[in-house]
Parts: C-alpha cells; structure tokens; sequence
C-alpha cells in the first residue's frame, strides 16, 4: 500500500464531511462517488501489514469514516424528526414502514 492512495482516500473522506456539513446533495453524491473511488484504489494496492509506517495514517483514514457514518446518522436522525413533526402538524397518522430492525413500525 502506499500512501498516496490513502491520502486520496483522507481527502475524498473530508470533502464527503464538508458536503454533509454544508448539505448540499449534488456535493454529497460527488463526494461519496470519490470516496468509493478511493476505497477500491486502497483495496487494489492492498498490504498495507507489509507496511507499518501506514498503520497510524490507516487508523485516522478508519476514525474519519467512523466520523461520518455517525454523522450521517445524526442527519438522518434529524431528517426523520423533522418529517415525524410535519405529519404530526398535518393530523395524518403516520403511514406504516419498515424500520431498520426490519420490522413493520
């Protein structure tokens, strides 16, 4: 593995967490695109055991993408309230969906 490939895998992440911050949809995709990207390059180098100067860079790169899944998350969280508060503000009863259990709620 070199460190070019996880450099563009840090970047790509950072650009994906300033979209999220900015919501911004059109840049969120552009960024998500770019980070797939960036995961398939780092996986089609590989090794990175072979090379333990990239473990300490490997674990930030790990920690970003933790960073924004819970940001995602939150966003989401945020989104589903909001539409919870809607409904409830037009006195319709909530129609019924599947949860991420995967049961009916």
């Amino acid at each position: 593995m070199n460190d070019a490939a996880l450099q563009q895998l840090g970047d790509a992440q950072a650009a994906l967490m300033a979209a999220l911050n900015a919501r911004d949809i059109g840049a969120i995709e552009t960024a998500n695109a770019a980070v797939a990207t960036a995961v398939e390059d780092v996986r089609k180098v590989g090794g990175w055991r072979e090379h333990p100067g990239l473990r300490d860079e490997l674990i930030q790169v790990l920690k970003n993408a933790e960073a924004a899944r819970g940001h995602i998350n939150r966003l989401a969280d945020q989104n589903r309230r909001g539409l919870d508060k809607l409904i409830s503000l037009a006195g319709t009863p909530r129609a019924a969906a599947y949860g991420r259990s995967g049961k009916l709620s």
